[in-house]
């Protein structure tokens, strides 16, 4: 059963009063300008191997350093009644961290497209995809803008502002120039849904995460059982979705040995009343997301503890 959690008096949302610290109050350990140039001339002259050893003393310190990421690692795993916490709290990091160098190499235009498994390709035509924390979507934003490949698409992705404002930097400092916008989520208003939905009739698609509240959005959240735990997740982003009026599909991409795996589902319903349509929605992400949790644990890279009891 989900529950709402509404605030129709006022437009300036606070945080959580929660002592539980929620993933945009956590401090960012970003790679900075400086380095990524650096590790893009390492990438260059001396292959992938030594970026991959740099990402794991850089998980390692990580790992070591960054107590509350730790601790909600490990809430994680006892949760699924795993032994030897420690242990996988460590091997998801470090999962990350490779995950990471993935991205880096995808955006790069280094990743072979034959590496990953994308079923079914003609759904990626003005379609909403709902992601997860659980895999590297990332690296498919990359994928669908590529010119060369049969299904290059324009790719729109919504990011936490911070996030957003990143995401820029790093395409910036790498000197890249793809096909993908970004926006802050925070700033979705009435234009914003008329220019994505003008897009996604020309056939762009639309990414946005359904796993993390919004810093600003705290209040616009519905209640959901998850894993056997009361989580809340983001009630804008089924809203928004469901306006666009396209088809909509929950996404992740898994890494499994050298390959990644795309797995979609699109959400369908029988109901008609938008509260119940979104109640159905509401259900199936859930059901999704813990399904692919529970498939692979140590890529969920959801590094607080969005866990409520």
């Amino acid at each position: 059963m989900t529950r709402f959690k509404r605030n129709t008096e006022t437009q300036d949302l606070s945080c959580s009063s929660s002592k539980t610290k929620n993933w945009f109050q956590l401090s960012e350990q970003g790679a900075g300008r400086i380095r990524l140039i650096l590790t893009k001339y390492i990438y260059q002259y001396f292959g992938e191997i030594p970026v991959r050893i740099i990402a794991f003393f850089v998980t390692l310190t990580v790992f070591l350093t960054a107590k509350e990421r730790r601790r909600a690692s490990e809430k994680f795993f006892k949760i699924l009644n795993k032994k030897f916490v420690l242990f996988h709290s460590f091997l998801q990091f470090l999962n990350y961290g490779n995950a990471l160098v993935d991205k880096f190499i995808s955006f790069l235009g280094r990743l072979d497209p034959a590496r990953i498994e994308l079923p079914d390709p003609e759904i990626y035509h003005g379609a909403f995809f709902i992601t997860t924390h659980v895999g590297n979507v990332e690296i498919l934003r990359s994928l669908f803008q590529d010119e060369k490949l049969d299904h290059p698409r324009r790719v729109n992705v919504f990011l936490q502002a911070s996030a957003c404002e990143r995401f820029n930097n790093f395409l910036h400092s790498l000197e890249l120039k793809l096909n993908i916008d970004a926006f802050p989520v925070e700033k979705v208003s009435a234009d914003t849904s008329i220019m994505v939905a003008d897009r996604l009739k020309q056939g762009e698609i639309v990414f946005m995460a359904g796993d993390r509240v919004s810093s600003e959005n705290t209040n616009k959240v519905y209640e959901a059982e998850f894993l056997h735990h009361r989580v809340e997740f983001p009630l804008g982003t089924l809203r928004f979705a469901l306006m666009m009026q396209v088809p909509i599909y929950f996404i992740v991409c898994v890494k499994a040995g050298k390959k990644f795996k795309v797995y979609t589902e699109r959400f369908v319903t029988q109901k008609e009343k938008k509260n119940e349509i979104l109640s159905d929605m509401q259900k199936a992400y859930v059901q999704f997301l813990e399904k692919f949790t529970l498939k692979y644990p140590h890529q969920f890279y959801n590094f607080y503890d969005l866990f409520k009891n």
